[in-house]
């Protein structure tokens, strides 16, 4: 019968143990499930007592082989203090446990990875879904042999990027021709003859003896004098106008600036009869 190992890691030991008690309640055998947190692995859930085993350890009897990838997201995480849960089911039990699994909102295993800057070598998946599977059918016993069930398993990509350029139009103020209006004062001066009348009174004696023909009575004579003063008047004229009008011209300019874009560069290795590698091929492929 094929097994698989789903693994679901938890932020928090609390998420963990209500992941393990759902599994306990959906009849999932106590000895199939393994917690795995700083302080130790247990089997079961935390209130079952089990011997301690090392990090590399465990995973290597959960998965077999080496440390990879993933299990170094898994060692730093519980580092960190988080807990792994680990389920052992048969293959009709795989959707059912994941479910439960999930409910308890486990960590993205890809997302982990790269915020602790980890890249991932021979990848499985997209790192869509947080349950990990692995299958147990061709493995020796006691042993799993790793193969994640995600959608696209063994289908690695990494995306190429390139910058273009677009060139738009704005409008600045390149300056401000303000016209201003004002008064200038300038002294002049002009010439104008002017007539004056004065009265000059002569008193003269008389000898010749003549008679006096209006004596002894008053008289009044009354001579009036007249003079002419200037008499400025100022008359305003247009003598210039001052026209306002703007001109709009178009002109063409060259834009410089750069552009990125990513490239890769793909290095194929052979392998010689005693079992070592030598560098076949280095070739640059472009977008």
């Amino acid at each position: 019968m094929t097994e698989q190992t789903i693994v679901a890691v938890y932020d928090t030991p609390a998420h963990a143990e209500l992941a393990v008690q759902d599994l306990l309640q959906a009849n999932v055998p106590e000895q199939a499930i393994h917690r795995h947190a700083r302080e130790g692995s247990y089997a079961g859930s935390s209130t079952s007592a089990a011997p301690r085993t090392e990090n590399t350890g465990f995973w290597s009897s959960l998965f077999g082989g080496e440390p990879d990838h993933d299990t170094a997201v898994y060692d730093r995480s519980v580092s960190g203090g988080s807990n792994a849960v680990t389920v052992r089911v048969p293959d009709e039990h795989v959707a059912a446990v994941t479910a439960i699994l999930e409910s308890h909102a486990p960590i993205d295993i890809d997302e982990r990875a790269g915020s602790y800057g980890l890249t991932q070598m021979g990848a499985t998946g997209t790192g869509a879904t947080q349950a990990r599977a692995t299958q147990a059918a061709a493995a020796p016993a006691g042993t799993a042999a790793r193969a994640d069930t995600r959608a696209g398993a063994g289908d690695d990509r990494i995306q190429l990027s390139e910058e273009t350029l677009a060139v738009g139009k704005r409008v600045v103020n390149r300056g401000t021709t303000r016209i201003r209006r004002f008064v200038v004062e300038t002294p002049v001066e002009e010439k104008v003859r002017l007539h004056d009348e004065t009265v000059t009174i002569e008193r003269r004696p008389v000898t010749d003896g003549r008679p006096v023909t209006d004596s002894f009575s008053d008289r009044t004579i009354a001579v009036t004098e007249s003079g002419e003063e200037a008499v400025v008047s100022k008359t305003a004229r247009v003598v210039e106008e001052i026209g306002i009008r703007k001109e709009a011209a178009d002109r063409t300019e060259t834009v410089r600036d750069t552009v990125r874009r990513e490239d890769v560069e793909i290095t194929k290795l052979a392998g010689e009869p005693g079992g070592s590698t030598y560098d076949t091929t280095t070739r640059k492929t472009g977008v």
